[in-house]
Formats: C-alpha cells, structure tokens, sequence
C-alpha cells in the first residue's frame, strides 16, 4: 500500500511537469503562440520547474530520502508564484486566467504529492 502512494505520487509529478515542458517550450521555441496574454518569465518557471518535477517523481518513484524536502520545495515556489499571479491580476497587471488556474492546479497537485509522500514517510516511521 505505502508503495502505491510513492507510484501515484511519482505519476502525479511526472506527467503535469512533463506537459509543463512541452506547452512551454513550445512557446519558448516560438512554435506555438497562445491567444492570451503571455508573461515571459512564467513560461520560463513552469518549463524549468517541469524539468525539477520530473525529476523529483523519479526521485519519489525510487523511494529516495531526498524526495519529500524536493516536492515540499515544488510546493513553495508554485505557491509563491501563485500568490504573486494573484497580487498582479489584483493590481490590475495583465495577467491570462488561464495561468492562474494553471498555478493553482500546480498547487493543488503537488499539495497531494507532499501529503502522499509525507504519509508514506510518517507511516514507516
């Protein structure tokens, strides 16, 4: 049972941060061109936070020690991201909902991940 929350974790991680590479790099490579508004530097920090997401749901697939610290860190910075989207789009700033939503998504995610993990660690404690 402990080992199918660490798999489920790991899949949660991998497949989001591996979309994340792709629809951003596609923007970043100039291949695709969303029809909102797009904040550079954001696309930036899900394509490079897509590539520590897969990296991390290895890390969770393969039970290392590490892996609960690295998704507690994946965490923070979406949240944080998350709450700077948000005081922008509150200040009027252009900002896509659609990244908004997309954040909190990343958010919620990897709230489940850490949890998931936490448990695990907790349990076998």
């Amino acid at each position: 049972m402990q080992q199918k929350r660490y798999r489920l974790a790991a899949l949660l991680a991998i497949i989001p941060g591996a979309l994340s590479i792709k629809e951003g790099g596609s923007v970043l490579l100039g291949l695709s061109t969303p029809s909102y508004h797009v904040l550079p530097w954001l696309v930036t920090y899900n394509v490079v936070l897509g590539f520590v997401s897969v990296i991390a749901g290895a890390g969770i697939w393969m039970v290392r020690d590490v892996s609960l610290k690295l998704a507690t860190t994946i965490l923070s910075f979406h949240g944080l991201v998350l709450m700077v989207l948000l005081i922008l789009f509150a200040f009027k700033e252009q900002v896509a909902p659609i990244s908004i939503m997309a954040m909190l998504f990343r958010t919620m995610i990897w709230t489940i991940i850490v949890l998931l993990v936490r448990r695990k660690d907790s349990a076998a404690g």
